[in-house]
């Protein structure tokens, strides 16, 4: 059996200063990353929620789904 984190990301298109930039945000850990391409900001999320679990692991319980 094999576990998985499962996190669902939600982006966001936003003008700020005149340019576009995406934010990548979740509605299951308070993590938010920007990027100016739609893969930057996934990219972005990711090492931040990365970073986020590493700080609070007892979050992590919450996220991981079971894979038979």
């Amino acid at each position: 059996m094999e576990k998985e984190i499962g996190i669902d990301i939600v982006i966001e298109r936003e003008e700020v200063e005149g340019e576009t930039v995406f934010i990548a945000s979740s509605p299951d850990i308070n993590v938010f990353a920007e990027g100016k391409t739609i893969e930057e900001s996934t990219e972005n999320f990711i090492e931040g929620a990365k970073n986020h679990l590493e700080t609070f692991p007892e979050e992590r319980q919450f996220l991981i789904k079971i894979r038979s």
